[in-house]
């Protein structure tokens, strides 16, 4: 298939898919792309899986964040990961700090919203997420299906009461209500770093099965801190 009937076929599939919700886009998709879908995601979760293995034997990372559809395009998350490292104290040789801004869940461009969202599905699976930043939108969808903790089972007593102006509360696909985000539109290092654009309203939550949950707590901290 050349380029040009490529671009064709994704900007027609494209075309059905933004009349449907997001859970009729993921049964269209499955139905039409499953053994393409099988295929990608065993790839990536052997891929991941390997250099996770190997990684961990190496370096022990104390916490795993990404940044979904932030301004992917000049945030420095090496930079991010030096300011937090420093709020520490400092972590050890052999230990480090993951965060990850390159995520982009876009609408407008299917083909590479696709993409992301194998991969981030396939770096969830891998329980290589422990924290997770997302425009409203779709912080929603990922919570709809029970993707993140009840902060009230994260957070300390002190952080819920300082923050319950900022706790989101949401039902999950069992019509269950808590807090599973907290509102970081305003979070101080969010700004500073003009980590989102100015329209967005941000949501942060913790993967449910996230294997630093710990120490998510401390992350939010140093989101308000200045």
């Amino acid at each position: 298939m050349d380029d040009r009937k490529l671009k064709d076929r994704i900007r027609d599939e494209w075309g059905k898919l933004k009349t449907l919700s997001w859970k009729a886009r993921l049964a269209y998709v499955w139905d039409y792309y499953k053994l393409q879908m099988v295929i990608i995601v065993v790839i990536i979760l052997a891929i991941n899986l390997g250099f996770t293995i190997y990684h961990n034997l190496q370096i022990d990372t104390l916490l795993y964040v990404y940044m979904v559809n932030c301004n992917t395009y000049y945030v420095d998350p090496d930079e991010l990961v030096e300011d937090y490292t420093e709020y520490l104290g400092g972590i050890g040789d052999k230990e480090e700090i993951s965060m990850d801004t390159s995520v982009l869940l876009d609408e407008e461009d299917y083909s590479t919203s696709y993409a992301n969202q194998m991969k981030f599905t396939a770096v969830i699976s891998a329980q290589m997420a422990d924290v997770v930043l997302m425009d409203e939108e779709n912080f929603e969808e990922y919570a709809g299906w029970s993707y993140f903790f009840d902060l009230r089972e994260v957070l300390t007593e002190e952080q819920l009461e300082q923050w319950s102006d900022l706790l989101v509360y949401m039902e999950n696909e069992d019509g269950e209500s808590a807090p599973y985000a907290i509102n970081l539109t305003d979070a101080p290092k969010l700004q500073e770093y003009d980590v989102y654009p100015d329209t967005s309203t941000v949501y942060g939550g913790v993967i449910v099965n996230g294997v630093n949950v710990d120490a998510t707590s401390e992350f939010f901290d140093w989101l308000f801190s200045e």
